[in-house]
């Protein structure tokens, strides 16, 4: 029983992260088993050092395992040879000489991060990253739930859970950009609103407080713990309660998707016993 609520939870985890971000995954295309690097045209003449793009790409991700093939489209002679020109040839894999045309690849069997250079040509440097098994697979799934928690937001009215009373109130808003509650009211006369807040929609600052805003102006109100009295005159159209936050930024739908998540990548780890994160 309980493997099978494990799996139900895998499958879920998967279900879950496509359905809300499918271009999570797309991102981390690479990662792959197999990639290709290609001399910038003129790199055996300095200046391309400069963007870093003389091997095109400059660096590539690969699973464990993976190959990745050089193809020499320059008009020079290069080599992708592991090392720096600092410290020199690694021994990792080394290409020889490639002519025009020519290609070189190489089957990568520990992960770890890998420089490499054209010992012709050495201001030429790239680098290639391979991962270890389940990193790429746990990679998506917690850029999946950072977006996920990012875009969601619960979708509640915020009128269920703040009273108003002794105006017309005609809308009421809250606005998590700049933490404030937004109450339009039709004023035809002065007058007193009586706001009952709620903590599921607006909360207070640290010292228990609020401050209110009429028509962009700041007045003086009373409050009692959640309920504020604000005086209004007559012609006055918005009442702006600003407090800690308006809308709490994670959600239940948001936290959902991230124990989801984090399930996912747990599930991940123990199936590949291995770590996250790449040997360097």
């Amino acid at each position: 029983m309980q493997k099978k609520l494990y799996t139900l939870f895998g499958l879920l985890a998967i279900f879950s992260l496509i359905a809300v971000s499918p271009s999570a995954f797309a991102e981390h295309g690479e990662g792959g088993m197999a990639a290709t690097v290609t001399n910038a045209p003129g790199s055996s003449t300095p200046g391309c050092e400069a963007t870093d793009d003389c091997f095109m790409p400059s660096t590539v991700v690969i699973a464990l395992g993976g190959t990745v093939t050089w193809e020499n489209t320059d008009n020079a002679a290069h080599t992708a040879t592991g090392g720096t020109p600092n410290d020199g040839p690694d021994g990792v894999f080394d290409s020889s000489l490639m002519m025009v045309d020519g290609t070189f690849s190489f089957t990568f069997d520990s992960a770890g991060t890998y420089p490499y250079f054209c010992m012709v040509h050495p201001w030429m440097q790239g680098t290639v990253i391979v991962e270890a098994a389940g990193a790429a697979e746990a990679a998506a799934a917690e850029a999946a739930a950072a977006e996920a928690a990012a875009m969601s937001t619960p979708s509640i009215d915020p009128a269920d859970y703040i009273s108003a009373s002794g105006a017309s109130v005609t809308s009421i808003t809250a606005n998590s950009d700049d933490d404030t509650l937004v109450i339009e009211i039709d004023a035809t006369d002065d007058g007193v609103l009586s706001v009952g807040l709620d903590d599921t929609v607006i909360g207070a600052f640290d010292d228990g407080s609020y401050f209110v805003l009429i028509d962009n102006e700041e007045v003086e109100f009373e409050q009692n713990g959640n309920k504020l009295t604000i005086p209004y005159e007559a012609g006055n159209e918005k009442v702006e309660i600003v407090g800690s936050y308006a809308v709490p930024e994670f959600g239940t739908i948001a936290m959902i998707i991230l124990a989801v998540a984090i399930v996912s990548i747990i599930a991940i780890t123990a199936k590949t016993r291995t770590t996250l994160i790449p040997k360097l």
